[in-house]
């Protein structure tokens, strides 16, 4: 089977999207039922650059994705005619065709879709509008979908009409934790070793974050146990105003001393912060799936989550939730699980850890490379 992967992206990615990419791309290429592989993305992306020489994948560059004035380029056309793809994978919600290639997309980004996220700006919720009229017409057009939930698949199910045997259910996989060397970021105030909250992610209004400012307020003199927060992420141009009313707000309600803006950190400065802050809050008010949720487990945090979907699908048992916009009700949780014991607080690393292990890259390739072959199959018996 030959493979076109393609990357319709505005030119930017996000870290999970590049962890993804990472992770699938060799295993589907070393795949025995996989000939070849060409992967097609904006040049930014450097994708080459990330692997070492692998004799069956292609690189190759396409134009980025402009919202309203998309059209597919002659290059890439090219490509494709001369690599003569048996199937198509388009791993976002991205309209594309190829001849009678049969093609098959991945929904990553739920935001779009999901009603009731309120804070963004006029200019966020129009993309917005328009991703979601994208996206919804990708999945119908599609000849197969994968859903890296079941959330996401109930989703699809419900509210965009998608046959249920029209949809691959394939988990992402999480990376575990290697023996190399952690950072510790130089931003961190000294003295919150082990005694600070940590969150991570974009910073934009469906990450949550007033929940748990809404519970340092809450918390703030009330908590000898926890020095501050650490907030690790950072914004796009686009949310830079909503973020300065965020630190506003910090500042007003006197909290500038407890919470520490670390901006993007490294993989070893991440790993350094799972493995000392006393607890890591997810407040996301939607997700795909929650790579940051696996990657906290993986380090064996004490995980608090907000009942969003589809953070108990990802946790499981291995957190401890909080009825989302409620910051006094965030405070009670972390104030709980601050209270545990060494042995309450590691059988809950422990599950953290034996969770996060249940999700594995090899099976979300395994289970890709079948999603493929099986819109690949289904194309051909119509033929």
């Amino acid at each position: 089977m030959k493979i076109a992967i393609i990357n319709i992206s505005g030119g930017g990615m996000s870290g999970g999207y590049r962890k993804y990419l990472r992770n699938v791309i060799p295993r589907i290429a070393s795949a025995p039922e996989v000939e070849a592989l060409l992967c097609a993305s904006p040049e930014s992306f450097n994708i080459q650059d990330w692997f070492e020489p692998i004799s069956n994948i292609k690189f190759v560059s396409c134009n980025p994705f402009r919202f309203l004035a998309y059209k597919p380029d002659h290059k890439l056309h090219q490509h494709l005619e001369e690599f003569s793809p048996d199937v198509i994978f388009v791993p976002m919600e991205r309209y594309f065709r190829f001849k009678k290639v049969p093609i098959i997309n991945m929904i990553r980004n739920m935001e779009p879709f999901e009603a009731g996220i309120g804070g963004n700006p006029l200019g966020e919720r129009f993309r917005n509008w328009v991703c979601r009229i994208v996206g919804s017409r990708a999945v119908k057009k599609s000849n197969r979908v994968i859903a890296v939930s079941r959330y996401v698949r109930d989703f699809l199910i419900r509210y965009l009409n998608i046959p249920n045997d029209k949809i691959g259910l394939v988990y992402h996989g999480i990376d575990l934790p290697e023996n190399k060397d952690i950072h510790r970021p130089d931003i961190i105030p000294k003295g919150w070793d082990g005694q600070f909250l940590f969150t991570a992610g974009s910073i934009r209004p469906a990450r949550g974050l007033k929940d748990i400012f809404g519970a340092m307020k809450h918390l703030n003199n009330k908590s000898r146990d926890i020095s501050g927060l650490v907030i690790a992420g950072s914004t796009t141009p686009r949310m830079e105003r909503y973020q300065k009313q965020l630190e506003k707000w910090v500042q007003k309600n006197n909290l500038s001393s407890k919470v520490c803006w670390a901006d993007n950190l490294n993989e070893n400065e991440m790993a350094w912060c799972y493995q000392n802050c006393c607890a890591f809050v997810m407040t996301s008010r939607v997700e795909s799936f929650g790579m940051t949720a696996g990657e906290a487990m993986a380090h064996g945090c004490i995980c608090v989550g907000a009942d969003n979907p589809c953070l108990p699908e990802v946790f499981g048992d291995a957190a401890i939730f909080y009825p989302p916009k409620d910051g006094k009700a965030l405070a009670e949780v972390i104030q709980t699980v601050l209270a545990w014991d060494n042995h309450q607080r590691k059988v809950m690393s422990e599950k953290a850890r034996k969770r996060a292990g249940e999700f594995s890259w090899d099976v979300c390739a395994e289970k890709t490379v079948a999603e493929l072959e099986k819109a690949a199959r289904n194309v051909k018996s119509k033929s």
